[in-house]
């Protein structure tokens, strides 16, 4: 029944039956097929990163699991509870350099900020593949090296949020997430996979995560590697980032897994604290970026010195040709 809910409303669009708006101002989706857990924040922030000095960009989500509804622009007094998580690392990282803007309805959000910011040349939307009503001008649909579209299927026998062949949709698949070394025989199946759902001209690239220097909550802050840590999450693939902590031949005494956008209080936060240092040996907390941003508002000073978090970025395996690929499409903005 699903499967044919979803069909006939792609169905519906794609014979424009419902109506799709393609906005004024250039739109940059960065979606997905599947419940989450692609990487799609990591992405967002580096097309930031590779437009934002030459076009003034804003990006628009959802907000997702705020407290709030309607249109918010991020500002001094935004948190994760007004804004979302993600919204609210995005606005830490990038501060004024960007907009941040959420709206749970896509396509008033972008009327919106062409209203409110009308310098603005670039809008890039977080998790909009699925939101047929908006039509961007750039389609990136990311794919789970580990968990390939693919071979999945439609919830609930698989994580799949949409049907496979609406792949068609996008302008360029990312695989996410991928291994450094990655066998021929490997590329072809992939490839294989992929290309049977997409339209013969779709480019393919290929990303992994780039871990950077693990960081203080506090600038004071100082790791001890001999010391034993222990991680909190609260993202949708945890075990990508304990693994990679574990390879780091950090000690590591317990592991706490939030679901994924967990709500952290501070009954949570007493409960963590205790676990660590109830034990002298263990007095280090090791949580993500996307959760330091909730966490961090319910601290006290005193506390801040157990926390710490690891950014990510992603690695392009051929950065030219997507940068190129990027830019090709907004040649023709002023």
């Amino acid at each position: 029944m699903l499967t044919l809910i979803i069909f006939l409303r792609n169905w519906l669009y794609d014979k424009k039956i419902l109506k799709s708006t393609k906005p004024d101002v250039f739109c940059i989706n960065v979606g997905n097929l599947n419940l989450g857990g692609t990487g799609k924040t990591p992405h967002v922030e580096y097309l930031v990163r590779l437009l934002s000095d030459n076009y003034k960009t804003t990006i628009l989500s959802r907000g997702y699991k705020r407290k709030t509804k309607g249109f918010i622009r991020a500002n001094m007094e935004s948190t994760a509870q007004t804004i979302g998580d993600e919204p609210m690392q995005y606005y830490m990282k990038f501060g004024e350099k960007i907009n941040v803007v959420v709206c749970e309805n896509r396509v008033a959000g972008v009327r919106e900020i062409q209203k409110q910011i009308p310098n603005n040349q670039i809008v890039i939307l977080d998790d909009a593949f699925q939101h047929r009503k908006i039509a961007p001008q750039l389609n990136l649909l990311l794919c789970d090296y580990n968990r390939p579209f693919y071979t999945d299927s439609l919830v609930p026998f698989g994580k799949l949020r949409d049907l496979r062949q609406s792949a068609k949709r996008a302008n360029a698949v990312i695989v996410t997430k991928c291994p450094k070394n990655i066998s021929s025989q490997k590329y072809t199946e992939i490839f294989a996979g992929i290309k049977k759902y997409i339209l013969s001209e779709t480019p393919i690239f290929f990303s992994r995560i780039s871990y950077q220097s693990l960081l203080g909550y506090s600038p004071k802050n100082n790791f001890k590697p001999e010391q034993k840590s222990n991680i909190v999450t609260a993202i949708a693939k945890p075990e990508v980032f304990e693994k990679y902590l574990l390879e780091q031949g950090l000690s590591i005494d317990f592991v706490h897994d939030f679901p994924d956008h967990f709500s952290f209080s501070r009954k949570e936060i007493d409960g963590i604290i205790k676990k660590t240092v109830q034990f002298k040996e263990v007095s280090q907390i090791i949580t993500t970026e996307k959760d330091m941003v909730k966490i961090k508002p319910l601290l006290n000073e005193e506390e801040m010195k157990y926390f710490f978090y690891v950014p990510i970025e992603i690695e392009l395996e051929d950065k030219k040709a997507f940068d190129d690929f990027i830019y090709k499409h907004l040649k023709d903005l002023p």
